[in-house]
């Protein structure tokens, strides 16, 4: 048939036991990406990476819980976050080139979504109002 496109099934994603992992088209599991530090706690597909959050706990000072990966699992960037003892809390969402997520304080952090740099960083209370 003339003009017939073919697409890829999209892979599933899912955190179990503490890692990122993939299903394949017939619901067969592979680890994709086992954690840095302590357990993925969250993730957010991008357009081209996925964005992970681990748990905050038992990770080394300085260390932060979020990071990128590319598509093949690779770690791309970890994020230059502003304070040490406020750590991420929630991937919000992607907006304009800025990745948007929360802090444990609830302080709104903008990360540049290719880089991981710092773009921005409003308190709690200041988000508040």
């Amino acid at each position: 048939m003339a003009g017939s496109l073919m697409t890829t099934p999209l892979q599933g994603f899912a955190v179990i036991d503490g890692s990122l992992c993939a299903f394949g088209p017939f619901g067969d599991r592979m680890p994709w990406h086992a954690p840095l530090a302590t357990a993925v706690a969250e993730f957010r597909r991008g357009p081209f990476c996925t964005y992970v959050r681990e748990q905050p706990f038992g990770l080394l000072s300085g260390l932060p819980n979020l990071y990128c990966l590319d598509g093949d699992g690779r770690l791309q960037w970890m994020a230059e976050w502003p304070a040490a003892d406020d750590p991420c809390a929630a991937i919000v969402g992607e907006s304009e080139g800025a990745l948007v997520v929360r802090s444990e304080s609830g302080a709104v952090v903008q990360l540049d979504a290719a880089k991981g740099r710092l773009l921005s960083w409003e308190a709690a209370i200041a988000a508040a109002s």
